[in-house]
């Protein structure tokens, strides 16, 4: 494979302290320095990523917060009754939260706390919780195999004097070894599976915890069978300036790597850790659903405020703008006590 220009000695040196004596490293190891590194990941930077402006490089649910927020408030009331939970007594978190985005920010709600918790920040959740994130998912590291030569082989990042490039070996990492049975063989020739761990991980930190209430996770994601029978090219792309691009070597630190998350993984970690009345919608079907108050007011009499409303709801619910493309994960857990939480 042809060789990637590294932008900087500073990242060429960070990703030389964790690779091997060969100069390769597993393939998270490279999405977490790109996307995470404290002096020039991605999402560490004080930039503009998120919106329509021509300087961001992608447009989410919560860009139109004014209306986003109230859908979202709306169905943590439907939730948490759900979980006979009462709201005045309970802390609703944001977790993965963007700078200046921050969707509950300055509005009056009906939970006893709002908070934020930005990329990085300690995630503690204790007592009676709402746990929200929008697109935080997808934004975890993740490993990569091909099925090469009659058999499935893992994806490495090799650091040369030429610069990056992906490279074919055994399977090797541990996230990967696990899941080689649950993998079709034979499969097609150069059949890429792009396994997104980091978002499992990040569930699992969040599930472990001591605490009640409801998770509402809106992201883009994929069953397993889809994952490894319908993405013959992977899940994983590069977003720059509303731009993708499959090239994920390139410009690290200022381009956005994503890939679709598993819902089966996560779907049966809300299980296991005690969750029920688990849900998966996709967004067009969680909002019709979940927040029908909202909905019926954009139908009111005519006046600016529902006009905005009604514009709001088309691009969120829309089958062919956002409402199929993003999925809506949900479920309540009534007391960490009576399941089986692991600790």
């Amino acid at each position: 494979m042809q060789f990637t220009e590294i932008a900087s000695a500073p990242i060429r040196q960070a990703l030389l302290q964790v690779a091997d004596a060969k100069g390769r490293l597993e393939f998270d190891k490279f999405i977490e320095i790109a996307l995470y590194d404290p002096e020039f990941g991605y999402y560490r930077a004080n930039r503009v990523r998120v919106g329509r402006q021509i300087e961001a490089d992608f447009f989410t649910a919560s860009s139109l917060s004014s209306t986003f927020s109230s859908i979202v408030i709306e169905s943590s009331l439907g939730l948490l009754e759900q979980a006979g939970i009462q709201p005045e007594n309970t802390a609703w978190i944001e977790i993965g939260a963007e700078p200046q985005k921050v969707l509950l920010a300055g509005i009056d709600t009906p939970f006893e706390t709002v908070t934020s918790l930005g990329v990085g920040d300690e995630i503690e959740i204790r007592g009676n919780a709402i746990v929200f994130s929008n697109e935080l998912f997808d934004a975890q590291p993740f490993h990569s195999i091909i099925y090469s030569q009659g058999s499935w082989k893992e994806r490495l990042i090799e650091v040369a004097d030429s610069g990056l490039r992906i490279v074919e070996v055994e399977p090797c990492s541990q996230a990967v070894l696990e899941r080689l049975a649950d993998l079709p063989d034979p499969a097609p020739n150069n059949y890429i599976v792009d396994l997104p761990t980091g978002s499992k991980t990040l569930l699992d930190t969040i599930v472990s915890q001591d605490w009640q209430g409801a998770f509402i996770g809106f992201d883009y994601g994929k069953t397993w069978k889809a994952l490894t029978h319908d993405t013959p090219q992977g899940a994983a792309r590069a977003y720059s300036k509303h731009r993708q691009s499959p090239d994920l070597l390139e410009n690290i630190g200022t381009q956005d790597l994503t890939t679709h998350v598993c819902w089966d993984w996560l779907q049966q970690g809300l299980e296991e850790s005690g969750f029920d009345g688990i849900e998966l919608e996709s967004q067009e079907s969680y909002i019709l659903k979940r927040a029908p108050e909202l909905v019926a007011s954009a139908f009111t009499p005519q006046s600016r405020l529902q006009s905005e409303l009604k514009g709001h709801l088309q691009q969120l619910i829309h089958p062919t703008l956002m409402g199929q493309k993003f999925q809506v994960l949900s479920g309540v857990r009534h007391s960490c006590a009576q399941a089986s939480c692991p600790r």
